[in-house]
C-alpha cells in the first residue's frame, strides 16, 4: 500500500487534479490513509454545468468553438475536484472527434458533455455506445455514409485500432464484418440530427442503408437479426469488450492469437491510461499494475471508477519513475498558468498560443489525439509556452500594475512596495506563496541568483515570477 506522505498527496493532485492546491493538499492531508485521498478525488461531480451558446448566433460556429473551449479550460482551473474535467480531456484525445470536420460546436459539446458526466461513473461499453451514435463521431469517422451499397470502413476500423482493441489484433475480414454491422447510421448535415430518409420511421435510423446479412466478427456471429436492426454496430462493441450476450470475441491473428479480446481490450485501454496519468518515458507499463487495471475492467464489467482507482492506489504509480515520467501537456500547463496567477482561459490561454504550442481543445492532429510525453519537448513548444507565459505576465504587468499599487494573485496581494524595498529572498517567497507553487530549493535559489545578478534592476524584478511560472516544476506533471 502506498505510503501516506504529503509528496504522494502532491502527486496524486498533479496527475488528477492539474496542480497541488495548498487547500486541496490540507484536505487531503486531514484523511487518514492515501487510498481515501482517492476516493476523494474521484467523488467528482456526476452532473457539472454544460457551455451555453445564447450570446451567439445560429451560424456562429467559430465563435461557439472558442466560447466551448475556454469555458471548459475554466472548468478545468475553477472546478473544486477537477478530476472529472481533467479525465473528459484524456476521453477527448483516445476517442477525439474535430471541430473542423464536424461542423458544429453543439454538436462538439455533446460529445465533450458525454465525457464529462460519464468519463469517470460510467462504464466504457455503455458510453462508447452512446458515443458511436452521436452525430460528432458519425461525422467525423464518415459513418454517417456508411450504407450496404457503399460502406465506409473508418469508424468500425478506428473503433479497433485506435479506441477499443489495438492494431495487429483483428483481420480486414473482421473489418468488413464490424463496417457492415454499422450501416445506416446516417445525419442531416443541416440540422445535425439522425436523417429521416423514407421509407424510414422517424426515428435516428435508415434501415434501408442497412446490410443485414449476419457476419463473423472476431469469432463471434453478429448483425444475425436477434436484435433490432440498429443495434448490430453496438454488438461488436460488446464482443470485443465481453460485455452482451454473445460473450468476448477471440483474437485471431498475431501474439495475442487466442486470447479473449476483452482481455486485450484491457490491457489496451489500462495502457493508455497509464501513459496520460502514470508514466509515458519507458512506453510501457509495470506488470503489478497492468494486472491490477485489468482485472478491475474485467470483473467489473469495464466500469471506469474501479480501474481508474486500481491505478491510483497501487504502489507503481508512486514510484520516482512514475513521479518523474510524464511532461505536462500544452493544455496542462495553461491551466497550471491560470491556476498560479488566478487569470481566466480568454487571458491566460488564448487559443492560437495553444495552437502554436501544438495542442488545443477540439482540434486534435487526427484520429489517433496528442502523443503523450517527449513529444512535447522540443524547441517550437517551449517557445510557444514561453509566449503564453509572457503573455500572461502583460496582463499581470501591463495591465493590473498600472492601474493599481498592487497585485491580487491566488495566494495574496504583492504591493509595488514590496517589490521595490523587500529582499531578494523574500521577493521570491512572497510569489511563491502568492502563486501558490511546490518549487524545489534549487530552483528558489536560481531565481534568487538571478535577481543578484548587478545587471538586473529593481523594476525588473517582476521577472522572477515569469521565472517561476517557467520553472521545471511547471513543465512536470
Amino acid at each position: 500500500m502506498p505510503a501516506f506522505t504529503e509528496a504522494n498527496v502532491r502527486h496524486l493532485l498533479r496527475r488528477t487534479e492539474f496542480v497541488d492546491r495548498p487547500a486541496r493538499v490540507a484536505h487531503l492531508m486531514g484523511l487518514d490513509s492515501l487510498e481515501a485521498c482517492v476516493d476523494d478525488v474521484l467523488d467528482v461531480p456526476t452532473n457539472p454545468p454544460s457551455a451555453s451558446f445564447a450570446a451567439f448566433g445560429p451560424d456562429d460556429t467559430w465563435h461557439k468553438g472558442v466560447h466551448l473551449s475556454q469555458f471548459w479550460l475554466n472548468r478545468m482551473a475553477n472546478e473544486t475536484r477537477s478530476f472529472g474535467e481533467r479525465m473528459a480531456f484524456f476521453w477527448h484525445g483516445h476517442i477525439p472527434s474535430e471541430l473542423g470536420k464536424v461542423g458544429s460546436a453543439e454538436l462538439m459539446r455533446e460529445q465533450i458533455d458525454l465525457w464529462r458526466t460519464q468519463g469517470v461513473d460510467g462504464d466504457i461499453s455503455s458510453m462508447v455506445r452512446t458515443m458511436s451514435i452521436q452525430v460528432a463521431m458519425l461525422r467525423y469517422l464518415d459513418n454517417d455514409r456508411n450504407f450496404a451499397n457503399s460502406p465506409n470502413q473508418n469508424f468500425a476500423r478506428e473503433l479497433m485500432e485506435l479506441f477499443l482493441l489495438e492494431v495487429g489484433n483483428y483481420t480486414e475480414p473482421d473489418v468488413e464484418a464490424a463496417t457492415a454491422a454499422w450501416t445506416g447510421h446516417t445525419a442531416d448535415r443541416r440540422t445535425g440530427v439522425y436523417e429521416f430518409l423514407p421509407p424510414a420511421p422517424p426515428e435516428r435510423w435508415w434501415e434501408a442503408g442497412h446490410d443485414p446479412s449476419p457476419q463473423q466478427f472476431l469469432g463471434r456471429t453478429v448483425n444475425s437479426g436477434s436484435r433490432p436492426n440498429s443495434e448490430a454496430g453496438f454488438e461488436t462493441i460488446e464482443v470485443i469488450l465481453g460485455t452482451g450476450p454473445l460473450g468476448s470475441g477471440t483474437v485471431p491473428v498475431g501474439p495475442n492469437a487466442g486470447r479473449l479480446t476483452s482481455h486485450v481490450a484491457a490491457e489496451f485501454l489500462s495502457k493508455k491510461l497509464w501513459q496520460e496519468f502514470g508514466e509515458a518515458d519507458t512506453r510501457g507499463v509495470p506488470a503489478g499494475v497492468l494486472g491490477a487495471m485489468r482485472t478491475a475492467l474485467l470483473d467489473s464489467g469495464f466500469e471506469i471508477r474501479p480501474w481508474v482507482r486500481a491505478m491510483l492506489v497501487h504502489d507503481d504509480f508512486y514510484t520516482d519513475t512514475a513521479k518523474n515520467g510524464l511532461v505536462r501537456q500544452p493544455i496542462e500547463y495553461a491551466v497550471a498558468l491560470m491556476l498560479a496567477t488566478g487569470l481566466g482561459a480568454e487571458q491566460a490561454a488564448p487559443l492560437w498560443q495553444l495552437d502554436r504550442a501544438g495542442q488545443r481543445l477540439l482540434y486534435p492532429p487526427n484520429v489517433s489525439g496528442w502523443k503523450p510525453n517527449g513529444y512535447w519537448v522540443n524547441a517550437s513548444a517551449m517557445e510557444a509556452r514561453n509566449q503564453m507565459t509572457q503573455s500572461v505576465m502583460w496582463s499581470i504587468g501591463g495591465e493590473t500594475w498600472d492601474q493599481h499599487d498592487y497585485i491580487d494573485l491566488p495566494g495574496g496581494r504583492i504591493t509595488r512596495s514590496q517589490m521595490e524595498n523587500e529582499s531578494h529572498a523574500a521577493w521570491v517567497d512572497r510569489l511563491i506563496t502568492a502563486t501558490q507553487l511546490d518549487v524545489r530549493p534549487a530552483t528558489r535559489t536560481a531565481v534568487i541568483n538571478h535577481l543578484n545578478h548587478p545587471e538586473v534592476h529593481r523594476w525588473q524584478r517582476l521577472d522572477a515570477l515569469m521565472l517561476l511560472l517557467l520553472a521545471p516544476e511547471m513543465h512536470v506533471a
